[in-house]
């Protein structure tokens, strides 16, 4: 395998009046196969226990809403994503450079931001 551009990034984006703390990881090995895009994975954390929160309406239901159509938005900046019980988990485009990788983690946490940055009190139930 050829070595390429590769990319590591951990993001942690905390919303302290909503209580959550949500998990952005993209990785992209250096050494891979031509066509493999990089791995994602988002989660959301209780910040008070570190606790990962399911997305289901027992656990928060405005986190529920937020990724029912959460996944189906990421489309839209190239990234294929399945929803889990408490984590998503895809792959970016295999052809996107090491700058739209960044771009398109810019993007994922601006669209978590405008939904969680308005509450003033906490999501979870």
């Amino acid at each position: 395998m050829a070595k390429n551009n590769s990319v590591h990034l951990e993001t942690g984006l905390r919303y302290e009046s909503a209580g959550l703390l949500f998990r952005i990881n993209i990785d992209l090995p250096e050494e891979r196969a031509e066509d493999q895009g990089a791995a994602l994975t988002v989660s959301a954390e209780n910040l008070a226990t570190g606790a990962r929160v399911p997305f289901n309406n027992e656990a928060s239901p405005a986190l529920a809403d937020f990724m029912a159509g959460y996944p189906r938005w990421m489309v839209r900046v190239g990234a294929r994503a399945t929803k889990g019980e408490d984590e998503l988990t895809g792959t970016l485009r295999s052809n996107a450079t090491v700058e739209e990788l960044l771009n398109i983690a810019n993007q994922l946490g601006a669209m978590i931001d405008q939904r969680f940055s308005m509450y003033k009190e906490s999501v979870l139930a």
